[in-house]
């Protein structure tokens, strides 16, 4: 059973322009909606959430204890932020059933060194960087680990049909789907340049009418 984080949050009566003054008081304006419950609106500690959020991602379960409406198992579904101090301005909770497998994106991470990418020889591109994935809710990856250290040549790189089976989750893509591969570095091409001499500028007295 994964373990869920916990986050308050009371119903919110303040609405409209007026929750600026919510914000500065250090509360986040939220919904929470779902199939089969009534949206609601609430507030939710900055603090609290962000510490929880931090631990637990877009993947992971939160246990949402609503005032007057009980514990509701919630994802995050969408933070909006301030387009410059990229401050919370808004978190809509979707409401979820524990029993109901979902689709979800799955962030990819690279793990491992490449022995070309380790010598200078080449760039890791990450053609893609996350996976929908379908999974009851508690069993979720955070992220998907992807070993690179077998990439020691160019013309090798990762695919979805790679990964290992994994009896928790079901990768929803297409096993021929690239996800990691190796660029050549353009270093050698440039340097090479740089040793090809050039021919100095001849430099001449100007003529004088005497001459």
């Amino acid at each position: 059973m994964a373990i869920h984080q916990t986050v308050n949050a009371h119903v919110r009566t303040v609405l409209g322009k007026k929750v600026k003054y919510l914000r500065k008081s250090g509360q986040i304006p939220a919904t929470v909606y779902g199939k089969n419950f009534d949206p609601i609106s609430v507030q939710v500690g900055a603090r609290e959430f962000e510490i929880s959020f931090r631990k637990s991602g877009r993947t992971s379960v939160i246990d949402l204890s609503i005032q007057d409406h009980g514990v509701q198992s919630v994802f995050v579904q969408d933070i909006q932020r301030h387009p410059v101090s990229r401050a919370i301005l808004h978190i809509d909770f979707k409401v979820i059933d524990l029993k109901k497998a979902v689709h979800m994106e799955v962030p990819i991470v690279a793990v491992g060194e490449s022995p070309m990418v380790a010598r200078g020889d080449a760039l890791l591109n990450h053609v893609l960087n996350s996976l929908m994935v379908e999974a009851l809710p508690n069993d979720l990856p955070q992220h998907i680990d992807i070993d690179i250290s077998g990439l020691d040549a160019l013309d090798k790189s990762i695919h979805v049909r790679d990964l290992t089976a994994q009896v928790s989750y079901k990768i929803l893509a297409d096993p021929g789907q690239v996800l990691i591969s190796l660029s050549q570095l353009r270093a050698s091409e440039d340097i090479a340049a740089a040793e090809v001499p050039v021919e100095p500028e001849l430099i001449r007295k100007p003529r004088t009418e005497e001459e």
